[in-house]
């Protein structure tokens, strides 16, 4: 028996020319928008909570580490610090693999990188030699150092990328360096590079000198000593701090951004603060900080006091053993609920006391005394906490409980899970009850928790919940597995297990697909849209009918999602027209496979979702692109072309036609609109011809559209 998705709310079928049915238009569209909707206050919810519980996680590695690039043949390379994971190769047996980093980010490291000896012998060699090989500890700041040497040396931001090898390097030929002048290699672990490094350099320098290239191997401290190395000299934290305070404050629109870092860089508050850390990544994350909060006019204290490791060392004080077991419970069932109904977080205050009273009495053989029964109050409980019972402001919603500074929930549950494993047991049991929760906001906040702990124990957590609830029968546990993966995908050193998980589920039955295909239709999948978009086109390409409504819903949640703004909760808003050209493009080529019933079926729905979702502005807005204009023309027709039923199927997209009506209000006022429009409805099929009949003369009598325009319509589609 095949799978059957949860179909998106039921649309009005049946037939074309059944007399006026205006209303039953209206509910059709107007069910579809509700869902849209929803989808997208959904994803709010979602945005918040991740930003709450990641504030914490150091994005990034070196300067360029956590990066995602475009590889030459269809694959992306993630690079958090020094380790890269590469995905989505369309040859996976490919010895060689080439991936440009963006102009952008080289130009990023050429001015903000720390000048180091290492950094000055490596420019002075690269004149003359064509293969160096810089050893240095990991998250040390190689991949920087390298870079901005290789960008000195070519003086072309666009010239750089990084050379991945399946292998050692003796398959690599001079053809394989056509597309950049500058290579980063990291070296292997294995026999061949630890036990043969004259043959393995000796090689990347011939083939780099045919190519008329510089290649800087990247390896561990344990390299093998050689004539080509050079050694890595770890940067100066408060130089690296500084670099980058002035670039953050400069493209903040300060006015005299080198003057205020120097007065910044020398506050004894930071300069303490910089004292205690040990990588360019963090000296880098606390300028970033430290620049947000002067460019919001907040002092330095201020901002020193919100940083992560603060707020660590107040939840640690919150959760000492002085404070009562159910006040602790309070604290961490708020940091998984936040937002949540004041009612909901003291219940499952209690659920999870309990439970954890259960655990710690198995865990001890002595007779604990006979506890008295003490009347609680919710405010006991909050009591200089740093949490709030408030108002909501609308009627009938009551009291939600939330933080004072929301990044201290995901601060509380890193500290309990690192500090207090006597409760991690009735903690993830905890957890798994709430992902049973009837509330849809409950279930997800739950699954989002447990992602965040999948960043301490990846393995544990997917053999737990990830793979159970993949192959449920129920959707709702599926979307667990989705949220999950989506959450623990937000901390950079967790990517490469989950892209790798997808990887698998992608090519693991429907019920694994269907959780992929969720995955992608998340934060993530706007994110890495060119990925997202791949794999979803390949799911509907084999999967039929089954998951194309599935693949067209992610497609237009990724499109809500949007990409490129600091945060999740900022991106949900972007305006981010890159990512919609994209997608349209994708959709073009699905509906255009000529052997895919599947992606057929996916693009029609997909770009009916685009036009009626909150964010059609940005679809509308393509129809005056010249470049884009084509791609809507060839999608409108796709989409009436499967408004009308076929034999004894039903249309597959009747919504068409309403949002046509909604495009055609628009026929004086956008030129864009009217060309596309025309091109569009310039000699329709006869079946077509007559569905659009029948709607001009209803939106005549209820207004919509004049006489005028109908009858302009009528000589465009019968091409007079």
């Amino acid at each position: 028996m095949t799978e059957q998705e949860t179909p998106a709310i039921e649309q009005a079928r049946g037939g074309e020319e059944r007399g006026p049915d205006a209303d039953a238009e209206q509910n059709a569209r107007r069910d579809l928008r509700e869902e849209l909707s929803e989808q997208k206050k959904r994803s709010r919810i979602s945005a918040r909570n991740l930003d709450a519980l990641y504030a914490d996680t150091v994005i990034g590695g070196d300067d360029i580490g956590g990066a995602s690039h475009r590889a030459t043949d269809g694959g992306t390379v993630n690079a958090p610090g020094r380790d890269q994971y590469i995905f989505g190769w369309s040859q996976e047996d490919k010895a060689v693999h080439t991936v440009s980093v963006p102009a952008r980010d080289v130009g990023l490291v050429r001015r903000c990188h720390a000048a180091t000896r290492s950094y000055g012998t490596l420019v002075r060699r690269l004149r003359d030699e064509h293969v160096l090989l810089l050893r240095g500890e990991p998250y040390s700041g190689q991949p920087t150092t390298a870079l901005a040497a290789l960008a000195h040396w070519t003086g072309d931001d666009a010239r750089l990328a990084w050379l991945h090898l399946r292998r050692d390097p003796l398959p690599l030929v001079a053809a394989d360096l056509r597309d950049a002048t500058g290579y980063l290699l990291m070296a292997g672990d294995d026999a061949a590079w630890s036990g043969h490094a004259d043959q393995m350099l000796g090689h990347l320098c011939k083939v780099a000198e045919r190519a008329g290239a510089r290649i800087v191997v990247l390896a561990d401290p344990e390299f093998s000593e050689h004539d080509r190395v050079v050694e890595h000299d770890p940067p100066p934290l408060d130089d690296v701090f500084a670099n980058w305070l002035v670039h953050e404050l400069y493209e903040g629109g300060e006015a005299h951004p080198r003057e205020r870092a120097g007065k910044t860089a020398a506050d004894e508050l930071v300069r303490e603060k910089l004292a205690g850390y040990r990588r360019p990544r963090e000296a880098r994350a606390l300028a970033l900080r430290v620049a947000a909060g002067l460019l919001r006019g907040r002092s330095v204290s201020d901002i020193l006091e919100g940083l992560p490791e603060q707020r660590r060392v107040r939840a640690r004080n919150l959760l000492t053993k002085d404070t009562p077991r159910r006040a602790r419970s309070f604290l961490i069932a708020s940091s998984v609920l936040r937002g949540s109904a004041a009612a909901v977080v003291a219940t499952q205050t209690l659920r999870l006391a309990t439970l954890i009273e259960e655990e710690l009495a198995r865990q001890t053989t002595v007779e604990q005394p006979r506890r008295h029964h003490v009347w609680e109050w919710l405010t006991d409980w909050t009591r200089d906490t740093g949490v709030r019972v408030e108002e909501t402001g609308r009627g009938g919603d009551g009291q939600v409980v939330e933080f004072d500074e929301p990044p201290m929930a995901g601060s509380i549950l890193r500290v309990v899970w690192e500090e207090q494993p006597t409760i991690h047991e009735p903690l993830l049991t905890w957890l798994r009850q709430l992902t049973e929760d009837q509330q849809f906001d409950t279930r997800m906040k739950a699954a989002e928790a447990i992602g965040l702990l999948a960043t301490y124990d990846f393995l544990s957590v997917r053999n737990r919940f990830l793979e159970v609830w993949r192959d449920s029968d129920r959707i709702e546990r599926r979307e667990l597995a989705a949220w999950a993966l989506a959450s623990a995908a937000r901390d950079p050193q967790v990517q490469p297990r989950v892209f790798e998980c997808l990887r698998q589920w992608a090519h693991s039955g429907r019920r694994a697909q269907s959780v992929v295909i969720r995955t992608y239709g998340s934060w993530l999948g706007a994110h890495r849209v060119d990925e997202a978009l791949s794999v979803l086109g390949a799911i509907a390409r084999t999967s039929g009918y089954i998951l194309s409504d599935s693949v067209a819903r992610a497609v237009s949640q990724i499109h809500q999602l949007g990409a490129g703004a600091t945060s999740l909760h900022e991106a949900e808003n972007a305006e981010v027209p890159e990512n919609t050209r994209r997608i349209i493009t994708a959709l073009v080529e699905w509906s255009a496979d000529p052997e895919s019933k599947g992606l057929h079926r996916a693009a029609a729905l997909a770009f009916v979702r685009l036009l009626a979702s909150p964010d059609a502005i940005r679809i509308i807005d393509l129809a005056g692109d010249s470049g884009a204009a084509p791609d809507l023309v060839t999608l409108w027709r796709h989409i009436l072309d499967k408004a009308v039923p076929r034999e004894s199927d039903p249309a597959l997209t009747p919504e068409a036609w309403s949002l046509l009506g909604d495009w055609l209000v628009r026929w004086e006022t956008d030129a864009g609109v009217r060309q596309v429009l025309t091109k569009v409805l310039t000699r329709l099929r006869t079946d077509l011809q007559t569905s659009l009949a029948f709607r001009l003369r209803l939106w005549r009598r209820t207004g919509k559209i004049d006489a005028n325009l109908a009858a302009r319509l009528s000589e465009i589609t019968e091409g007079i």
